[in-house]
């Protein structure tokens, strides 16, 4: 019993924790707002970026902003002065 336990270890806990781990490395897929370019950034498009895109979190940055914080889950919706769309990137 003493080396089955180890063995048991390394195969059965891992696949229960994939779960877990999957939801821990979600990324952010910035390609998938391409769509969005040129749009109005209202909510509906805002939510629709977010849930696409893989990204537990959505931030809005105007073209004249830019930010030094990083977050893989993040997608980050840059808007010009008239609340279009014109960047979508993961960072």
């Amino acid at each position: 019993m003493s080396l089955l336990r180890p063995l048991l270890c390394l195969v059965l806990v891992p696949a229960a924790l994939s779960g877990c781990a999957h939801d821990e490395m979600a990324r952010c897929t910035s390609a998938s707002g391409s769509w969005a370019i040129g749009r109005v950034a209202d909510q509906a498009t805002l939510d629709r970026i977010q849930a696409e895109s893989g990204a537990r979190q959505l931030r809005t940055l105007a073209d004249d902003q830019s930010s030094s914080d990083i977050g893989m889950d993040r997608v980050t919706v840059h808007v010009d002065a008239r609340n279009r769309v014109s960047a979508v990137t993961c960072d």
